[in-house]
C-alpha cells in the first residue's frame, strides 16, 4: 500500500491489492518498456553514428560486460598480486635478485594501499587478468647520469616496466610511485 502512488503513476487504473499483483506488474513493465525503448533507440542511433553498433552486434559476448550490471567487480589486493606476471632474468643472477626485490616492493605497496582504503580497482573477474612486469636495468647506460626514472605503463599490452636502478629500497619505491601518481599525467621517463 505504501507504493500506491508509484503504481498509479505507472498507468495502472485498477484497484491496488495483492490479488491484482499480476495486473500491476504488467502495467509497471509496460510503463518501463515504453519509457526505456526510446532511450535505447537513441543509444543505438548514437552507436551506429560512430560505427559501434555493428561491433557490439558482432562481438556480443565481449561487449556484454560493458552493458550488463555485475560484469565488473571490485577486486582486492590478493587478486591483483596474483595477476602479476613478472618476466625475470636468469635465476641466481644479481639482476634476478633486484627484480625479486622490486616485485616484493610492489606487492607490499598494493597490500598497504588496500589496508589504507586507497585501493579501488574494477575488473572483469570472469576474464583472466595478467599484468606483465618487466624490468629496465640499463637506464643509466642509455640516459647517462640522472636522478630518477618512472615506471613505464603500456596499457595495450597490459605491462609495466620498472626502472630497477631507481628502486633499491621500499622507501625509494614508494617515493617514485607517489611522484608518478601525483605529478605525472602518464608513466614515463623524466
Amino acid at each position: 500500500m505504501e507504493c500506491t502512488d508509484r503504481i498509479l503513476s505507472c498507468g495502472y487504473t485498477g484497484p491496488v491489492s495483492v490479488e491484482k499483483k499480476e495486473d500491476i506488474l504488467r502495467s509497471i513493465v509496460l510503463y518501463s518498456t515504453v519509457r526505456l525503448l526510446p532511450m535505447l533507440q537513441q543509444i543505438c542511433s548514437g552507436m551506429k553514428l560512430y560505427g559501434l553498433l555493428s561491433l557490439v552486434q558482432k562481438e556480443k559476448d565481449t561487449c556484454r560486460q560493458l552493458f550488463v550490471l555485475g560484469s565488473f567487480s571490485k577486486v582486492d589486493a590478493d587478486f591483483l598480486v596474483k595477476s602479476l606476471s613478472p618476466v625475470f632474468s636468469e635465476k641466481g643472477t644479481m639482476r634476478h635478485q633486484r627484480e625479486c626485490r622490486v616485485v616484493n616492493f610492489l606487492q607490499d605497496f598494493i597490500q598497504d594501499m588496500e589496508d589504507e582504503g586507497k585501493f579501488v580497482v574494477i575488473v572483469n573477474k570472469k576474464e583472466s587478468t595478467r599484468i606483465t612486469i618487466e624490468f629496465d636495468h640499463d637506464c643509466q647506460v642509455r640516459f647517462g647520469t640522472h636522478s630518477i626514472c618512472y615506471p613505464i605503463v603500456n596499457a595495450c599490452s597490459c605491462s609495466v616496466t620498472f626502472p630497477v636502478a631507481h628502486l633499491t629500497t621500499q622507501e625509494e619505491f614508494r617515493r617514485v610511485i607517489a611522484q608518478t601518481i601525483t605529478y605525472g599525467y602518464d608513466f614515463g621517463r623524466s
